[in-house]
This record gives structure tokens, sequence and C-alpha cells, in this order.
């Protein structure tokens, strides 16, 4: 009976190694995998959520009109219960001043200051990554710094001549109600509205300088988009110059929209 008792015992331990052997495999195989399309799945949601953002903020600059658009926002990723994964926290804000553009005439320096909006996924198994609204474009970082402008602004570059007329609409986001910033798993929600546009007309202008987090999307964009001009990237800008013998014209319009991040409207506008 002991002998019998005795394999009956080490059959329940093969068992449970063998159950503890599966389970690792599964974890340590498997799962990573499987949370790694959770949160790429994610990702592909918001930048689709991006796109409708910035399809909002298009149809603001064309109406030109006091009406809001909401656009959902899905911060993060679950954990797949009873299983040792991890959540993928992210969180979206609304930042004042992170983008400047400076004119420089004869006469000196005129400066615009833009607010942004920028989500970042603090993913886990995914690679991180970031979405930026700014001045119109959307940019994608991921980590290691490598950004893309997957949205340009809405710009243009012609040539009659040796004048060149440059054309940007800068969309300058403004928070409202103090509804800056939210973070976490769930579905949030961010809500623009029109205020006002302002335009700009510049002749014979010596330089154009966008100051940004992101420089090389930019330096891309504006480098294929502009000819008989010198595009130089900085660490934080990136500057424009006609060459020798051309002019170059700025076209600015200003619109400036209110956002609050989060579920509900505070405030009248």
């Amino acid at each position: 009976m002991n002998r019998y008792g005795v394999v009956g015992v080490i059959e329940a331990i093969l068992l449970v190694a063998l159950f503890a052997i599966i389970l690792a495999t599964i974890q340590l195989t498997y799962i990573p995998s499987l949370m790694e399309n959770r949160e790429a799945e994610h990702m592909s949601t918001v930048s689709n959520q991006f796109s409708q953002l910035k399809l909002a903020i298009d149809l603001h600059s064309v109406s030109r009109s006091n009406f809001s658009i909401s656009v959902p926002l899905t911060l993060g990723s679950r954990e797949i219960p009873y299983l040792v994964t991890a959540r993928s926290l992210g969180e979206v804000s609304i930042v004042e001043n992170a983008f400047k553009i400076s004119v420089k005439t004869a006469s000196g320096y005129n400066n615009f200051s833009l607010g942004i909006i920028r989500y970042t996924a603090n993913n886990v198994y995914y690679v991180r990554q970031s979405y930026i609204l700014e001045c119109g474009a959307v940019i994608l970082r991921q980590s290691g710094n490598h950004d893309s402008m997957i949205s340009p602004p809405t710009f243009s570059a012609r040539k009659s001549g040796n004048i060149i007329s440059l054309s940007l609409l800068a969309v300058n986001i403004s928070s409202y109600a103090n509804r800056t910033t939210e973070s976490g798993l769930d579905t949030t929600y961010i809500r623009t509205n029109y205020s006002s546009m302002s335009s700009f007309d510049f002749q014979d202008i010596e330089s154009l300088t966008i100051y940004t987090y992101y420089p090389d999307p930019w330096f891309r964009f504006l480098n294929s988009s502009i000819d008989n001009c010198t595009v130089t990237e900085y660490d934080d800008r990136v500057v424009v110059e006609p060459e020798n013998g051309y002019q170059m014209d700025l076209y600015l319009d200003v619109i400036k929209i209110y956002a609050q991040i989060g579920r509900g409207w505070i405030g009248n506008l």
C-alpha cells in the first residue's frame, strides 16, 4: 500500500510539473506575442482616431463657424485576466506654446507660438509610440526618436519667375476650462471648437523658422515641397531661406482652436 501511495504522490508531482512547464511555455512564448498584437491593434485604433481629429480640425478651418466636434481617443490596452500580463497606459495632453513659427523680414522678427495635442502610449510589449498634432500636421514618434509625418499641414509652395510664394495654415490648439490632460486605459474624448482666425501677408522674407520637438519630419516635408530654397535642419528647428536671386513671400493663416480633454463640455464659447 505504501508503494502505491508513493507512486501516486510521484504521479501527482509529475502532473503538477508538467502543468507548470506548459503554463511557463504559454507565458513565455505565446503571451508576449498575443499582448504585442493587442497593443499593435490599439495603436492602429489610435492612428485612426488621430485621423479623425485631423479631419475635425480641417472642418473647423474650412467652416470657420462656432460648432464643436468630439473625437474619441482610446488611452490604453488592458491586461489578460488570470495571466501574468501588464496593462499599457496612455496619456494625452494639450501643450501650450510647444510649436513656434518665426518669420524674419528686413524690419525684424514676427513670432507665432502654437499649442499642440500630444498622445503617448507607454506600451510594454509593442514599440512605444506618440502621436502629435501640431500646426495642422500629425507626427508619429516611435522609440529611439524615429519620427515621421503621417499627415501634412495645409501648405503650398508656388514659383512665378523668381518669386516663391508660400502659403501655410497654422493651427493653434488652446486649452479651455483647464481640462488639458488625461491618462489611463479607458476611452476619453477630445472636444474642439473654432475660436478665431488671423491672416498675415509677408513680402520678401529673409527666412522662415519652424521651432519644434520633431524637426526631422518637418525638414523632410519642407525640403521636398519647396524648390529654390535652402532648408536646414537643427536639433530644435528647421530654417527655410531663399536661394540667391529669389524672393520668398509667405501668406500665413493662424487659426485658433479651443480644445478640452475629457467627457462632457465645460463652459460656453
